[in-house]
């Protein structure tokens, strides 16, 4: 009769052993496939506006604003805290801009250098950009600056570029 008892209890021991591995085992464990990229919320086509207005020394406006509207449409780079920024000015010119994500702001990391004309004369200045988005606005914001110092006078221009998603 002990035999049977122990037997039983065996039995027992191993169909709960079963049953709890099959349950364990059955579950989906956590950080698979199905993680959902922070860049989602970013990408689409965002439509807006530009404005740009060239300085002398930060301060005095050596020029009327150029302004106009853009259409930026956001997608996920390869690296995973990278988007891409394409930027359609008034319809025609087009520029893409590598932006490198810390949360809901971004910096540009792949452009250093543009441009710049101011009297007639062009010059090779630095470039730096950043900006943020917006979640709750469904917006996007890109503010540039192009500086270069000629003959001891700083010539900056400023560029705000607004959009909202469409």
């Amino acid at each position: 009769m002990a035999t049977a008892y122990a037997v039983r209890s065996i039995r027992n021991t191993c169909l709960a052993l079963m049953i709890l591995g099959s349950l364990t085992t059955a579950c989906k464990k956590s950080g698979g496939a199905d993680e959902v990229d922070p860049r989602d919320q970013y990408v689409g086509v965002y439509d807006g506006d530009y404005k740009s207005t060239t300085y002398i020394n930060n301060s005095l406006q050596a020029s009327d604003p150029e302004a106009g509207k853009v259409q930026i449409t956001v997608t996920k780079a390869q690296v995973a805290n990278q988007v891409y920024l394409e930027l359609l000015f008034n319809s025609t010119t087009k520029q893409t801009l590598t932006a490198e994500l810390v949360d809901a702001t971004y910096t540009i990391i792949d452009k250093q250098s543009e441009p710049l004309v101011f009297g007639g004369k062009t010059y090779d200045a630095t470039y730096t950009a950043q900006g943020q988005f917006v979640i709750q606005d469904k917006a996007i914001t890109l503010n540039t600056k192009t500086e270069t110092l000629q003959l001891g006078v700083t010539l900056t221009k400023r560029g705000d570029i607004t959009g909202v998603k469409k």
